[in-house]
């Protein structure tokens, strides 16, 4: 009598078919995702978050940091978070020195292929939001408004360099680990915390070398240690919150999630001036027809590599998996 393959897998290899279904499709889309995800956050103005939205493996990133958040240690969903994450670091390790070369020599160019990597994912969640109606569609304005509101509305403010105000600037990085298009670095330096945490960081890493074990203390309790609390009350609230919004409002909550896909695009316009802190790394490019061809070019392969990438691991529409 023979066995069913089902039967003779691992609990390893049935978790891990859980965790990225479509087999090796899935893996293959999964590792994918972890890339870009590790390469979007060399690229100042793209979120990672993005890229993991627009590949439509977001719902299950939020349910999988969910699950760790409530300390339930399932396997797929550490399995499907290693391999991002093994990914992101392989990506950036490989990747940090062409893409820096690239954004320094040809940003106009970076900013139209992540456009199209991330427009990409519009019809993916479109189809998420089925059946489209009034309620998704105004999650989708909102969405898009509140990038807008960001871009273009906020003013730099100053808060006071408190305990409290620090861990609210855990919360406040946290929320660009999980939502997409939220940049925290930008964020941060709306509020006046950029700096201070950027300096306490280098003070904390030079005291250490010194052996300095005073400063060490005093940083770690008056910054490091609120900051940390704040990332991760902030990931494991959000995390969550998305998670049972995605079950309870679905159409809605994709809604809110492709207004904020469209409207991360917004600060990658290729025809700008790169800058990282403040700081010039390269002029704009001239709107020129040979340039804004080369752009859309760029944009037309990013689009076509997530809805490549998307489809992998999924099954052909009208196909009903083998018994």
């Amino acid at each position: 009598m023979s066995v069913p393959p089902s039967e003779t897998k691992s609990a390893a290899v049935r978790a891990l078919d859980a965790a990225t279904p479509g087999s090796k499709a899935g893996i293959v889309r999964t590792l994918i995702g972890g890339a870009l995800m590790g390469i979007a956050n060399i690229i100042p103005g793209v979120s990672g978050g993005t890229m993991v939205l627009a590949l439509g493996l977001y719902e299950k990133f939020v349910e999988s940091v969910a699950d760790v958040t409530r300390l339930r240690f399932r396997l797929p969903s550490l399995l499907f978070l290693g391999l991002l994450v093994i990914a992101a670091v392989v990506a950036i390790g490989l990747m940090a020195g062409p893409i820096v070369a690239g954004l320094e020599n040809a940003h106009h160019l970076m900013y139209g292929l992540f456009i199209g990597l991330t427009l990409g994912g519009v019809p993916l969640l479109w189809k998420e939001m089925e059946p489209v109606n009034a309620v998704s569609i105004g999650g989708t304005v909102a969405g898009l408004l509140v990038m807008i509101v960001i871009a273009f509305a906020l003013k730099e403010i100053q808060l006071p360099q408190t305990w409290i105000v620090f861990m609210l600037a855990g919360v406040i990085a946290s929320a660009a680990m999980v939502l997409p298009g939220i940049s925290g670095s930008y964020l941060l330096l709306i509020f006046g915390l950029y700096l201070p945490i950027s300096k306490a960081i280098k003070d904390f890493v030079y005291a250490l070398k010194d052996l300095d074990f005073g400063t060490c203390w005093t940083l770690g309790v008056t910054v490091h240690v609120p900051l940390g609390i704040g990332v991760l009350l902030g990931i494991a609230g959000l995390t969550n919150a998305l998670k049972a919004l995605l079950h309870r409002w679905h159409g809605a909550t994709v809604g809110v999630l492709l207004g904020l896909l469209l409207g991360s695009v917004i600060g990658i316009y290729p025809f700008q001036e790169l800058r990282e802190k403040g700081e010039l790394i390269a002029a704009a490019h001239p709107v020129t027809p040979l340039n804004v061809l080369l752009v859309i070019v760029a944009v037309a392969v990013g689009f076509a590599l997530t809805i490549g990438v998307s489809r992998l691991g999924k099954e052909p529409a009208g196909e009903a998996p083998a018994a």
